[in-house]
This record gives C-alpha cells, structure tokens and sequence, in this order.
C-alpha cells in the first residue's frame, strides 16, 4: 500500500506538461472544469513501485526516488488498474515509453496557480459520499438498494432470507483513505440527534476498511437492534424519529454525513406506519413532553 502524496509543485510538473491518460489511445483528458471547480480524472500511477510488493517493484526506487516524477505517470482509473494488476504484461520499460509520450503531449496555456492549488487538495484531501442502504439476503447473497426502495424491493425467484439496513461509503475522490466507523444520526424532534454505530463487522459481511479511489464498501446492521434502541431510549421520553442519514469517519480525522431520509422509511416499523401517522405521532410526541415539562423543540 503506497503512502504517497504529492507536492503542489510536483502537481504542477505533472499536469502540467501532460493532456490526456499515458495509456496508448485513452482519451481521457486529466482535469474537467466545470461551474469555477476542477475535477480530476486520472491517477498517479507508479512506473516502478516504491514499496516491496508493489507492481514492477525495484530496490534501487524504493522511497524517495520511487516518488520522483520521472517514476510516475498520469493514467485514468481504469488503466492504472489494468497496469497494476498484471504488472507482467505492462512492464517498466513500456510505462517508460508512455512516460516519454505523455511528457510530449504538452498542455496549451499552463496551469493557473489556483488549478495546481485544486489539483494538490483533490490527490491529499479523503473525498467520500456516504448514503443509506438496504439489503435483502437471498441465496447467502447480499441484494442492495435505495433505502427508500426496500419495502417495495422483490426478487422473482428467490425467497428473501434476512432485511438489512446497510451504510454505503463510496471513495469519490484521487486519494485512498481509511474508515473508522459508519453509523446513523436519527433526528428524533429533540435536542440532538440520537447516534446508532455499526458494528466493524456483521457475521455476513466484512466490509473493506480502506478505500482506494473509486472503491466503495457497504456496513450492515440489524434492524431490529436500530428499533429497539429507538423504543428504550426516544418513545418513552416522548421524542420520536423525524428523518434519520448516514454519517462515516475518515482515517483522516473528519465525518463525512450522507442525506436526510424521511424515517417512515427506517425498516422497523409495522406494516400500517405511513409518514402521516408518523407526523401525527411525533406531535404526540411532543404533546407529551410538554406535558412532563420537557418543552418542545
């Protein structure tokens, strides 16, 4: 696993010389701007890795001048895999010719100092997009959906063995990154949120605990230890749930936080709940709490 991260002035060098993916006859052109922002479509790719066990691994780049820039190259998501993955087939020598290649494509105009500055955050700042799942097991297979789909969700030929509420965390950015923990914020028409952490591990599913660029992996709980959490600690006390989202926490130190879904669709209640009868109990609800003196929100 490469602890590589590149300097604005190697982003410079290496975007700035270069137009499109070094794969012979990729078109995908490196950086998009769109609406002031820029996003990048390529990855850094190592000619010769910089660690033991990388693709085409070499004692003599291992460290600093594995990093240098005349070992790396500029390929789109789907060839740096390629080239990683059967490093037989693609050896240094043919990276090399790309390199060469890739230098000489030339980019028209340079780079603006606020394009390299966009270019260094997306390949050293974790880009993740987190959303709110569920699963339905059929044949010891996991069937994944849109939340807001589950109910309705049918399988034509299987009978469905177990319902599931899953936390999606998909790597959207140019930088691999780790995943601490994945959970849910339920707004329960109080104070603050009520907090549901996943457990690391399901006994069906181990998720992926590092992401790398366009990865994704799905965490799974059961939903009936998300109901009875809602029932022991918010009913009672009069709060009940009004929406609810996904929420991760990055190896970098910072909560990436999904979309508000409406919480008629958490799959815990009886077939009769609808969102009027629960707009109607959560004034109830708070009809309650102002009568035990806890005030409304």
């Amino acid at each position: 696993m490469s602890d590589f991260s590149p300097t604005p002035r190697l982003c410079k060098v290496l975007f700035g010389r270069a137009s499109h993916c070094a794969y012979p006859e990729c078109e995908e052109v490196l950086i998009e701007e769109h609406r002031e922002q820029i996003s990048v479509n390529v990855e850094i790719a190592h000619i010769r890795a910089e660690k033991p066990g990388g693709a085409r691994y070499d004692p003599a780049f291992e460290g600093k001048r594995g990093n240098a820039e005349d070992n790396l190259l500029l390929l789109c998501t789907k060839h740096h895999k390629w080239v990683d993955d059967f490093e037989d087939d693609y050896p240094a020598e043919e990276l090399l010719a790309w390199k060469a290649e890739q230098v000489a494509q030339g980019r028209r105009g340079g780079l603006t100092e606020n394009q390299v500055e966009q270019i260094f955050l997306a390949f050293t700042t974790p880009r993740a997009e987190v959303e709110v799942v569920g699963i339905i097991r059929a044949r010891g297979e996991n069937v994944v959906s849109k939340i807001e789909n589950l109910k309705s969700l049918k399988l034509l030929s299987d009978r469905m063995e177990e319902q599931f509420l899953g936390v999606r965390v998909s790597n959207v950015g140019a930088l691999g990154f780790g995943v601490d923990g994945v959970g849910l914020e339920i707004d329960i028409d109080g104070p603050g949120p009520m907090v549901y952490l996943f457990p690391a591990e399901h006994i069906l599913h181990r998720p992926l605990r590092r992401l790398e660029p366009q990865a994704n992996s799905v965490w799974l709980a059961n939903p009936l230890s998300v109901g009875t959490g809602i029932r022991l600690e918010g009913i009672p006390k009069g709060y009940v749930p009004l929406r609810f989202r996904a929420f991760a926490d990055l190896g970098s130190g910072s909560r990436t936080l999904g979309a508000w879904v409406s919480a008629v669709h958490l799959p815990i209640w009886e077939a009769h709940v609808t969102q009027k009868w629960l707009d109607d109990f959560a004034v109830l609800g708070r009809r309650a709490r102002d009568q035990m003196g806890g005030g409304a929100r």
